[in-house]
């Protein structure tokens, strides 16, 4: 499961569920029936950065105005809940007839069965077209030559977050951050004098946000989890340059880097004690408050003579499969892709070009570096196994951290990733 999250989860008070009906259902029927309107479904996961229930409000005041005798009920669930109540829900045959689904979990539902493709009615849209969406957001929506969502919301794996000040104190120039891997080794061993601080801070702890930060790396060097033909390539030649830059970056680390999650690696930063780390534009909203000192953001450094690309995260807006109003639903998620809405509805950056560039030239400090490392970002493997095929690399990861030789430790983890994709094919 992805903790992609939308962002600035942390210490927020949670979403309360929002209907614009009496009360909050449960696991409503697909396509149910209410004192004889037709009810529309729509469930996501609570979003706390901002309170999203008057933009939910809105497009539902205009779509049932547009739609006479129709209802939609919005129903938001924790994050940690969302996944296995719609995997049940659905496979029992109820559940919503749209939802949102985060990016890597496109694949399981489309290969389950358990949403519909939307090519016919995009192709078809006056207001959904592909070309008015950030590239990268668009592409996770795809799955064996089709098209299973809309993006709602995306955002990139990482910028790299410093601190200007403890740049000056160790004789580096703050309005040149490294940009090559062996800068950022040269910079790191500078920066590093423990314990008082730290040249890097590294998340580490065996989740989702491990994963998603590595492969950073991995694309940044021509890598790849999944070959062409979906077979599994995780020990590859650039694979294993990736992970050994990692392994000597946490010689610079606070140690515990194995337990250290992204929340924990912020608490490092803003504290002063790690003077560089990765990590989403979402943070700012952290770092505006919390961090008392110059920081900025740059471009992660890339291997001599590459460039950066940066691992996409997002939610995408789906069609339940046995929606009984499936033109409906598909018109709903029309109504939410209009820039203004989507903004609305969002906490994280809207998928929509237009509305997400806005949102991040009103919302975020150095845009122009959100952009540039938004415009390199790439889906993470396209697979319906794809949680299975993350928690072996967060082994793998655990396994480095530890001092493992990096080669044979993804070769044996490109041999497990392998199995798990032959005993599901």
């Amino acid at each position: 499961m992805t903790r992609f999250k939308r962002p600035a989860l942390i210490g927020a008070a949670a979403l309360a569920c929002v209907s614009v009906m009496t009360g909050c259902g449960g696991d409503s029927g697909s396509g149910s029936s209410s004192g004889g309107s037709k009810v529309i479904t729509i469930w996501d996961q609570e979003q706390s950065a901002k309170d999203i229930a008057q933009g939910y409000a809105t497009v539902v005041k205009q779509f049932e105005k547009e739609h006479p005798g129709y209802t939609v009920k919005v129903e938001t669930f924790p994050f940690a809940q969302y996944r296995d109540k719609m995997l049940v829900a659905m496979k029992g045959g109820t559940g919503p007839d749209v939802m949102t689904l985060d990016e890597v979990w496109t694949p399981e539902f489309a290969a389950a069965g358990l949403i519909q493709p939307l090519d016919d009615q995009i192709k078809g849209s006056d207001v959904i077209k592909q070309d008015d969406f950030f590239k990268g957001a668009w592409e996770s929506n795809q799955y064996q030559d089709k098209t299973w969502g809309v993006p709602l919301n995306f955002d990139v794996w990482e910028e790299m977050y410093y601190n200007a000040d403890l740049f000056k104190a160790a004789g580096l120039d703050p309005d040149k951050p490294p940009t090559t891997w062996s800068e950022w080794n040269d910079a790191a061993k500078k920066l590093n004098n423990p314990p008082n601080s730290f040249g890097m801070g590294l998340i580490g702890c065996k989740d989702e946000s491990s994963s998603v930060m590595t492969d950073s790396l991995i694309f940044s060097n021509g890598g790849e989890i999944l070959d062409a033909n979906g077979d599994a390539a995780f020990d590859s030649p650039e694979n294993v340059e990736a992970y050994e830059q990692y392994q000597g970056l946490l010689d610079y680390s606070p140690n515990g880097s194995a337990g250290a999650c992204e929340q924990d690696v912020v608490n490092q930063f803003t504290a002063g004690k790690a003077a560089m780390i990765l990590d989403g534009s979402w943070q700012q909203d952290t770092m505006k408050t919390a961090a008392k000192f110059d920081w900025r953001i740059a471009l992660p450094p890339a291997p001599d003579g590459k460039d950066f690309v940066g691992a996409l995260g997002g939610w995408n807006l789906a069609v339940n499969a046995k929606s009984d109003n499936s033109d409906l639903a598909f018109q709903l998620i029309e109504e939410l892709s209009k820039p203004d809405n989507q903004a609305a509805v969002n906490s994280l950056i809207p998928a929509l070009q237009s509305a997400g560039e806005k949102f991040v030239n009103d919302n975020r400090k150095q845009p122009e570096v959100i952009l540039d490392a938004l415009a390199s970002g790439r889906p993470r493997p396209a697979s319906p196994v794809y949680p299975q095929l993350s928690q072996i690399q967060q082994s793998a990861v655990q396994d480095i951290i530890g001092g493992a030789d990096v080669k044979s430790t993804l070769k044996d983890a490109s041999d497990q990733m392998q199995e798990v994709i032959d005993s599901n094919s």
